[in-house]
């Protein structure tokens, strides 16, 4: 078991995101949101990406580990993502 903590596809999809082809050894969610599209990409070595596309210009990126769905839910609050489904 990976110490480092993703988020499920369940919960991915209770907050919005819809699960999108990606390469091997990644898995791709999106949503739009109120003037571009929010993206969240996991790979599998635990790492994660945020991305926030308004106008065809990159907005926001993160990329990182975390430790917990509490410090995942803190990102998104802290990039004013919606952080509840």
């Amino acid at each position: 078991m990976s110490a480092f903590y993703q988020p499920t596809t369940e919960l991915l999809l209770a907050l919005g995101f819809t699960r999108y082809a990606s390469p091997p050894r990644q898995a791709r969610f999106s949503r739009p949101s109120a003037c571009g599209l929010e993206t969240i990409v996991l790979y599998d070595d635990g790492e994660l990406t945020l991305l926030e596309n308004v106008d065809s210009q990159l907005l926001y990126s993160f990329q990182g580990r975390l430790a917990s769905e509490a410090e995942f839910r803190v990102l998104l609050r802290q990039v004013n993502w919606a952080a509840e489904g």
